[in-house]
This record gives C-alpha cells, structure tokens and sequence, in this order.
C-alpha cells in the first residue's frame, strides 16, 4: 500500500492557485459565451480536463497545443468514425476508446481528456459537422485564454521544452 501514497505531486504556490482559479474561470465564461452567442455546443465535459492541463499542469507535454487540439480532434474523428461503422453496443465503446488512447500515441498527440471524447460521442452520437467545429472552436478558445492568461502573469505557456 505504501508504494501508493509516497509520490505526492509538489506544492502549488497561492500565485499558481490563483493562476489556476482565475484562468479556469476566464477560459470556461469564454466557452459559455461562445456557446450563448453562436449556439454552437461548445460545452464538451473533456474540456474540463483539459482546463486542469493547461492552467495547473501547462509544462505537462499533454497541455502543449498540438496535443490539445490535435488530440480532440483526431479523437472526435476516429470515434464519429467508429460509432458510424459498428454497432451501437458497449464493446464499441469499449474498442473506440482503446483506438483513440492508441491513435494519440501513434500521432503523438496525447491528451488525456480527449480520452473521454469517445464517451460523449457515443452517448449523445451527435453529427460530425456539430462535434468537429464544436472541438475545433472550444479547443482554440481554450488555447488563447490559456496564453492570454500565462503571458499576464508571466508564466510560461505553451513550454519550448515540455518535462518529460
């Protein structure tokens, strides 16, 4: 058991909290707006994980933006992909999540919250040209806000040298 609880993550400064809280705040009422304005559903439940890497993990090579949104993407396309080929039943959804975990390694573009993007899209099962643009668009709203934010509190995002 105690091989379980010896790594702890390092403490976050009340500034990196602050960051976090703040940004996180910004980046969500962006997508709300967004949402509000363009009627587009922009309000992906992945994007809180995504969130979480890029305020209070931004040097985890999983919250750079090629991985952000390429890894949204290309997970929203396999599973629309998946969902529309096979039946409607579990082991799809089981099979789905599996393809995309092992496409974003393939494509190096890893983003643990885009794991869940096969889970959504084959419970809601909405249409491509709904999904697509919405991931493309709530990605890149994220991206911005989450340089906006880096840039006025002068911490570094996107990272040059990812930690490993």
């Amino acid at each position: 058991m105690r091989r379980w609880v010896t790594f702890h993550q390092p403490r976050a400064s009340w500034q990196e909290i602050v960051i976090d809280l703040v940004g996180s705040i910004a980046a969500m009422g962006v997508l709300v707006l967004i949402t509000e304005v363009t009627q587009l559903p922009i309000l992906w439940a992945p994007f809180g994980g995504t969130l979480v890497l890029i305020f209070a993990a931004q040097r985890s090579p999983f919250a750079q933006p090629v991985n952000v949104l390429g890894g949204h993407l290309l997970s929203a396309g396999i599973s629309l992909i998946m969902v529309w080929l096979l039946p409607h039943n579990t082991w799809t959804l089981v099979l789905t999540v599996g393809v995309v975990i092992a496409a974003m390694r393939l494509a190096r573009v890893t983003h643990p919250p885009a794991g869940a993007n096969p889970i959504v899209i084959y419970l809601a099962q909405p249409l491509w040209w709904v999904v697509l643009p919405s991931l493309a668009v709530g990605a890149l709203a994220i991206l911005l806000m989450g340089y906006l934010i880096h840039r006025l509190t002068r911490s570094e995002y996107p990272v040059r040298r990812p930690a490993s």
